[in-house]
């Protein structure tokens, strides 16, 4: 299959995709606002053409033309992510055509902007009259359903995976016992960045909370943001500070590099539409502390790979951030488990192929307006 992809080509999300799509021999065209290079794709920076003499059309008229020759040059697109490419149900019939929704483009983020109600009754018909929908998991894809107005059973749910080669645990770690009597110093981490939705500052409140009881405890904060500066500050005032590392973001291959020290990751979100983070930190036998909310209930297995706390509690993270720090075998039974799991399920070798046979299944049974 020849497949285009619009969407983010920075994405690590939409360059893994693309890489394991070609590794199984398709053609991948990625259409982007932000071009990047990606292994085993052609990219394209979105651009409506300016008019010519063969193109002695108005802007309309262009920007139509120019979705149409995607619909009709490749087998399948798919918009990931529900931007306003100007696709409308008369454009999509002409191709076979993929809405997959991500998260903040169908649930506001809380303290940012909505979309404006021309742009929501855009995304809503691109879902209704998409040949298919999906999302990355089962609890994602009832606020989908809900926010279409369609039934649950029309949408797919199609994951993003992890690389394994990628993500493993460090032999070095595993193998770092403190000798008897010399209590060892836990790392825990966060690496989603400072964004309201993300919750950082739940996790900066349960820091005095944790340090009470596990004083040999340090945080290693990563990412950019809004919000950074106002954690910063509040680390600050409640006498954490010098116990937090706080780092810039780094690129996705990079954070291995960090999950490799962590003992705990930890995801305080307020809300999340899957949680391939929690994925990663598996992956690399990470146990995950996590807010019990959306896609979180899918990617964290309570009591199994991590412990699940009621979202904007401090006191509960930090409990739970306690219990896991004060009993090493469950940590390390977590983690086994929790990279036992995404092995079985979430391997970007495997996960690819439900790619594959989604976009099989629209050329199979799609048709196509003349």
């Amino acid at each position: 299959m020849n497949i285009c992809l619009f969407g983010d080509a920075g994405s690590a999300h939409i360059q893994c995709l693309a890489r394991h799509l070609s590794a199984c021999g398709h053609g991948v065209h990625i259409v982007t606002h932000k071009p990047a290079e990606v292994d085993g794709a052609t990219v394209e920076r979105f651009r409506v053409p300016r008019p010519s003499v063969s193109r002695p059309y108005g802007w309309h008229g262009r920007w139509k033309r120019y979705l149409l020759s995607f619909l009709r040059r490749f087998d399948v697109v798919n918009v990931h992510f529900l931007l306003d490419w100007g696709f409308t149900p008369e454009i999509m019939q002409h191709g076979r055509f993929v809405a997959s929704a991500w998260g903040s483009d169908v649930v506001v983020p809380p303290g940012e902007g909505g979309p404006s109600p021309e742009l929501t009754a855009t995304r809503i018909a691109v879902l209704r009259h998409a040949d298919a929908v999906t999302t990355c998991g089962p609890t994602f894809a009832m606020t989908v359903a809900d926010y279409a107005g369609l039934p649950t059973e029309r949408i797919d749910v199609v994951p993003f995976g992890v690389d394994l080669d990628l993500f493993q645990p460090s032999a070095v770690k595993e193998d770092d016992e403190p000798s008897e009597g010399s209590p060892r110093e836990h790392t825990v981490g966060f690496y989603k960045g400072f964004r309201e939705i993300y919750g950082a500052d739940t996790l900066i409140r349960a820091i005095p909370i944790v340090l009470d009881t596990c004083p040999d405890t340090r945080f290693e904060l990563i990412g950019d943001g809004p919000q950074r500066a106002e954690c910063v500050s509040l680390a600050e005032e409640l006498g954490v500070a010098s116990q937090i590392d706080w780092q810039p973001r780094r690129p996705h291959a990079r954070v291995v590099d960090a999950l490799a020290r962590w003992d705990i990751s930890v995801i305080p979100s307020i809300h999340e539409a899957f949680g391939v983070a929690a994925l990663e930190s598996s992956a690399m036998g990470v146990p995950v502390v996590a807010s019990d909310v959306g896609g979180l209930r899918d990617t964290v297995l309570h009591g199994e790979t991590g412990l699940r706390v009621p979202p904007q509690s401090p006191e509960a993270m930090a409990g739970a951030i306690v219990e896991l720090l004060r009993d090493d075998s469950l940590r390390q039974r977590m983690g086994k488990a929790g990279r036992a799991w995404v092995r079985d399920l979430f391997d970007w070798r495997q996960v690819v192929q439900r790619w594959v046979r989604q976009y099989q299944r629209v050329c199979e049974q799609a048709p196509v307006a003349t």
